[in-house]
């Protein structure tokens, strides 16, 4: 596992009051991180129903995926 296997982007989806993140893995996506709540109550969403399946890891290590929660917990506090 490798910090550059992640991408992590701010997005400002109509979904949400404020910035959110999605996390991806090598190009897949992996969970949303949003702060509707505020940082100390951050939410994490995991994909839905109506997801490409191809784009989506539905099976991840839970170390890759705690590295990118961590990730995008980061860059969701700092707004970068």
């Amino acid at each position: 596992m490798n910090e550059s296997d992640f991408e992590i982007l701010l997005v400002s989806a109509s979904d949400y009051e404020k910035l959110t993140v999605e996390i991806f893995y090598k190009g897949k996506f992996i969970a949303l991180l949003n702060q509707d709540e505020g940082v100390d109550n951050l939410k994490i969403e995991l994909s839905g129903e109506n997801v490409d399946e191809d784009m989506v890891l539905r099976k991840i290590d839970l170390d890759v995926f705690l590295t990118g929660v961590e990730l995008a917990k980061q860059k969701i506090i700092k707004g970068v």
